[in-house]
């Protein structure tokens, strides 16, 4: 089943792209595209999308996308197995001191490891500013272009070396890469990269191309030094090989300068050496980024290499940020306080709001019940104006709603007589707040009836039946009925 994939370098002046289509283990070009951005017409993104819409690349294809020069920084750092173990869970604290960017704005990857003698570790990292990796995706957004990897350009380059020149992946080479504006050298062993070098290059003030070569030659042939002496410890031997990636043919002398002067072997990697092209397909040194990144999601398992997508989207999910997060707290913390603050003043205005309108509604109340008295304490001087009501209430009223009057108490005690009880009633005593009946009947049970039906009336609190005697010779009982009731004079 064939898979698409499609490799975008963007560079700070081009804009470079390969499809390529894995069948089985065959791998084919079908699409290239090389243009300069002239900045006075060209949109990034416009140039993007016009990938998809006007120079067939496949919309359904996955993406991978190169990251500026100058964007990322390699550092091959020396640590022990808790070191490694601390940079491979990514801690950017311990890099803090071999990047020039913050722990907080850093996105890292260990690109590869190897042991050193004494319990030492050699890493190759590879980091990342977050605010590069966003205004990428930003633009790839904008194009409505979602990638899968998100890859530095040397890596990209490894990948289509280690395909088209199958060779390096044994013993020890030496990569390098001539950009528009930068000389980046890689140092490989059996097919891994010990070291990685971005080296700007500073433009030539004459467009003699002799001139051109012969600085770059210096600047190459310098720096390659350094960078074996950083790897080996020792010179560069002579016939190690150099990988040369470069974009013009100009640039052809370039090979018997550095050759006359390493007696190194020296290959100019050809991006078509092991893919089929189309016919019209030149063979061009700069497509080799676009090409190894189109490889790198098609035939990873030539070449190894970073993925600084995943790394992001891995810290944005695990990575605990302490200062951060705890300007985060505080900055709730502090929220909360004010909010508590300004709602204990809004509550305390409210009441005083509320009580001042009481205090006007108890004076309007005052000034229309007495409106003769003169005012000192309204509440107090109400409470004892209504006290004085009720006292003349009591004494002069023909009504007063919680007592009852002596004909009431006479009409309750009629009513709840028991019908055939035969009582007779010989003395009746209604007094303020006691009732008492005494009497007779013709047996207890009778008694008691009338004391179950005096207390269900409302107005008796208590009903008590005493001296409840049975007369020997009669059989007629006398009793007396103590009553509580509140009684109006």
């Amino acid at each position: 089943m064939a898979k698409r994939c499609i490799g975008i370098d963007i560079g700070s002046s081009y804009l470079r792209a390969a499809q390529i289509v894995r069948t089985g283990q065959e791998l084919r070009v079908e699409r290239v595209f090389s243009a300069p951005i002239r900045r006075s017409t060209d949109t990034l993104p416009g140039m993007l999308r016009s990938l998809l819409n006007q120079h067939g690349f496949d919309r359904r294809a996955e993406v991978a996308v190169s990251l500026p020069h100058s964007a990322v920084f390699f550092r091959r750092i020396e640590t022990d197995f808790a070191g490694l173990e601390q940079i491979r869970q990514g801690d950017s604290s311990a890099l803090q001191p071999d990047f020039p960017i913050e722990p907080d704005e850093i996105v890292t990857q260990v690109y590869s490891h190897h042991q050193l003698p004494d319990e030492k570790y050699s890493v190759l990292t590879a980091a990342l500013h977050t605010e590069s990796l966003r205004q990428r995706l930003s633009v790839l957004a904008e194009a409505r272009i979602h990638p899968s990897l998100v890859e530095a350009p040397m890596f990209a380059v490894h990948s289509a070396v280690v395909v088209n020149h199958p060779e390096i992946a044994t013993g020890t080479a030496l990569i390098a890469y001539v950009d528009e504006s930068y000389l980046t050298l890689a140092v490989t062993e059996d097919n891994g990269i010990l070291i990685v070098r971005n080296i700007p290059i500073v433009a030539c003030s004459d467009n003699n191309v002799d001139s051109v070569q012969e600085q770059i030659a210096q600047v190459l042939l310098r720096e390659a030094q350094i960078t074996w002496q950083k790897a080996f410890g020792t010179g560069i031997e002579q016939d190690s090989r150099i990988y040369l990636v470069i974009g013009d043919n100009s640039y052809s002398h370039l090979k018997a300068k550095i050759e006359q002067s390493t007696n190194c072997q020296v290959t100019i990697v050809d991006p078509y050496a092991k893919l089929q092209s189309p016919p019209d397909c030149r063979a061009d040194g700069t497509l080799c980024v676009a090409e190894g990144l189109a490889l790198r999601l098609l035939a990873p398992e030539k070449a190894g290499g970073t993925n600084f997508l995943q790394v992001r989207d891995a810290n944005k999910e695990s990575a605990f940020r302490p200062r951060r997060e705890l300007a985060v707290c505080a900055t709730l913390v502090a929220a909360i306080v004010v909010i508590c603050i300004v709602g204990l003043f809004l509550r305390l205005s409210y009441l005083e709001t509320s009580y001042g309108h009481v205090k006007n509604e108890i004076r309007e109340v005052f000034e229309s019940t007495l409106p003769h008295e003169n005012i000192v304490s309204p509440l107090v001087q109400l409470e004892q104006e209504f006290e004085s009501f009720r006292k003349d209430y009591r004494l002069f009223a023909s009504f007063y709603p919680t007592s009852s009057s002596a004909l009431d108490v006479l009409y309750d005690i009629t009513k709840n007589t028991p019908a055939r009880a035969n009582v007779k009633v010989d003395d009746l005593l209604i007094a303020a707040d006691m009732v008492r009946v005494s009497g007779t009947c013709d047996s207890f049970e009778s008694v008691y009836e009338w004391q179950r039906l005096l207390r269900e009336v409302p107005g008796f609190t208590l009903v008590d039946v005493q001296d409840a005697q049975k007369e020997p010779t009669s059989s007629t009982v006398h009793f007396t009925i103590l009553l509580s009731s509140e009684v109006r004079e």
